[in-house]
């Protein structure tokens, strides 16, 4: 029996167990966090491999014998990629840093390597975003007091309440075309599987309004200790110019004293979205990178 035939569904009910093993392990980026394999299972056909102190992602859009780079026991993770190494195709993507070094050692000369920039995660830190002081915050701050005097603009805590709202604001983004990335993803209904299954998923996030009109919403869930993941950030066409960085700074301030960093996750090689991460000034970025046989 083959890893491959070993594989069963992502599902809610696994959170804990995938959780517990990612942060035993230490690892923290967005790519192996239980809320981003659930909410991208459809659209990436994935399926795990679960036991109970490991985890394999299967990468089915990939191809047949693609998965994820392991996650748990070094041994346990030795032995998945033994294995794998059988299949003529076999292939691991979002590798970190730390993973392409262990791949090397265990593994040498084996190899294909290539940086794929376009799931570099964007890392910022919450507090300097909230301040937004220094010259590099300048124009944020410039459009923030403009959107001031213009409009009046209240946040709140995405709710029960609210969610009516949440999901408008959702809806409304997704009724206008959008770019597709480098290899063909877009997030098309993952916004709106967020805030269906947001108590579940451990989400939190804030709606905010522009003359009482729903205009915006980011959420998050907590992706280790000191880290939040921006998971949404959708605003309605038309929205006040600018107001992407209101909407997010107010996010941004229920987390303070709570988490100092938020990852932004992958600009998933769009021009714009790319550009937009790159004025929040992050601090660094979780760089990744995918391993082909030779």
């Amino acid at each position: 029996m083959t890893d491959t035939d070993c594989v069963q569904k992502i599902d809610i009910a696994l959170k804990q167990q995938i959780d517990q093993i990612r942060l035993h392990c230490r690892h923290t980026s967005s790519s192996h966090a239980f809320p981003s394999l659930y909410l991208w299972k459809n659209h990436l056909d994935l399926s795990i491999l679960l036991q109970e102190n490991f985890f394999a992602v299967k990468y089915g859009r990939d191809g047949d014998h693609s998965w994820f780079f392991p996650c748990g026991d070094e041994e346990e993770c030795y032995d998945f990629v033994c294995r794998g190494m059988q299949e003529q195709s076999f292939s691991l993507s979002y590798l970190r840093e730390c993973d392409v070094s262990w791949l090397n050692s265990r593994f040498p000369d084996q190899w294909l390597l290539e940086h794929t920039d376009d799931s570099d995660e964007y890392i910022c830190d919450i507090a300097e975003y909230t301040g937004l002081t220094g010259s590099k915050f300048s124009e944020i701050r410039r459009k923030i007091r403009k959107l001031d005097k213009m409009y009046q603009i209240r946040s709140a805590p995405v709710s029960d309440a609210n969610i009516n709202d949440v999901m408008s604001v959702v809806s409304k983004w997704y009724e206008v075309p959008h770019n597709v990335g480098e290899h063909g993803f877009r997030d098309e209904e993952i916004a709106e599987e967020v805030f269906r299954h947001w108590e579940e998923l451990d989400i939190s996030g804030v709606i905010t309004y522009a003359d009482a009109v729903p205009t915006s919403v980011f959420a998050g869930f907590p992706l280790c200790g000191d880290t939040i993941d921006i998971v949404v950030g959708k605003s309605v066409p038309g929205a006040p110019k600018g107001m992407v960085y209101y909407a997010l700074r107010e996010c941004l301030k229920q987390y303070e004293g709570q988490y100092v960093y938020c990852n932004h996750e992958e600009d998933l090689g769009i021009p714009g979205i790319r550009q937009m991460k790159n004025s929040l000034c992050p601090v660094t970025k979780n760089l990744t990178w995918k391993a082909v046989l030779k």
